[in-house]
């Protein structure tokens, strides 16, 4: 085992599966490639000879047509080499270290971009283009950003931040402009989030920079369950408190620290009002602790006799006034 822990020593045969496997696929495309007769220092010599051998060159580009050829199987073989590694990345080496499931998908699109980057770069220089050839194309762009495309260039920046700097992550619940939800993916141009109904909003990436964001799940916070009741002037308000601090003391999901408060929180004239707040391990779980908690309550005031204070209406009546010559 030369002394690794099982976990380094599931990294290190992912590792190693992945370069055996890529090493694998370069000798059988070497070989597929290869004349026959050929043998493979001969071909890596002609591949460097390949734009001596054909053809005129296109204008002033200095493009020959073997360089197009070549270009085009390195772009589609780069596409695939691309999509391989990712999914490489994020079913097999990624799962065996620590990250979060946040961090592995941040990790996953960044490669993604670099390595599009990278091919794009290497595509330019098999067709030997020069960059200073493209200051027309910058121009045009620049052009384009200033009028048009200002929003999707502000949008893959925000997106590249959100994926360094991790505000938010995938997974994390978040709040946005009325949005509220689950953070499914981080996309670069906006951000797919999931609704309490299935439906998922799609938001752009620019609105997580400039906006203030509610993270409910960032830091592992706590999450907070609050119930307020309304109770009648002549209720026990000691045997409400007692009642309540029972109720959520009971329950499972409620955590012994921070410790169940009550407290008397007003009077008014339509009764007293009694709050009560405990603690879960998560935001998630406030809802269900809510609803479980409300019906226990309620079961146990009915059970004791207490009752909560009815909504009181007033209604004005205005009696129509009567003529000044009627008899009274």
């Amino acid at each position: 085992t030369l002394g690794l822990a099982p976990r380094h020593q599931a990294q290190a045969s992912t590792i190693l599966a992945g370069i055996g496997r890529t090493v694998v696929l370069f000798l059988a495309l070497l070989l597929a490639l290869m004349p026959s007769g050929t043998s493979p220092s001969e071909l890596l010599l002609s591949l460097g000879d390949w734009d001596e051998t054909g053809g005129k060159l296109l204008g002033n580009m200095n493009i020959v047509p073997q360089d197009i050829l070549l270009a085009v199987v390195m772009f589609l073989g780069g596409l695939f080499a691309i999509r391989v590694v990712k999914r490489w990345l994020s079913d097999r080496l990624l799962p065996e270290t620590d990250m979060d499931a946040g961090m592995r998908a941040s990790l996953v699109t960044l490669v993604g971009y670099l390595g599009f980057i990278f091919l794009a770069m290497l595509v330019m220089s098999t067709l030997r283009i020069n960059l200073t050839s493209l200051t027309w194309v910058v121009s045009a762009l620049s052009v384009g950003i200033g009028f048009g495309l200002q929003q999707i260039v502000q949008n893959f920046i925000s997106g590249l931040i959100l994926l360094t700097e991790r505000p938010v992550k995938v997974g994390d619940w978040v709040s946005l402009a009325g949005v509220e939800g689950d953070i499914r993916r981080i996309n670069v141009r906006a951000t797919e989030i999931q609704m309490s109904d299935r439906s998922t909003v799609i938001v752009p990436n620019s609105q997580f920079i400039s906006q203030n964001v509610r993270n409910v799940t960032m830091g592992n916070a706590l999450g907070v369950v609050g119930i307020t009741l309304t109770m009648p002037l002549e209720t026990d308000a000691n045997r409400v408190r007692e009642l309540l601090l029972a109720a959520y003391q009971e329950h499972e999901a409620i955590l012994d620290a921070p410790a169940t408060s009550v407290t008397f929180k007003d009077l008014t004239s339509s009764g007293m009002v009694i709050g009560v707040s405990g603690y879960v391990a998560g935001p998630r779980q406030v809802s269900g602790t809510r609803s479980d908690l409300l019906f226990t309550i309620l079961g146990r005031l009915r059970d004791e006799g207490i009752a909560l204070s009815s909504p009181q209406s007033m209604v004005l009546v205005q009696e129509n006034a009567r003529p000044a010559d009627e008899p009274v």
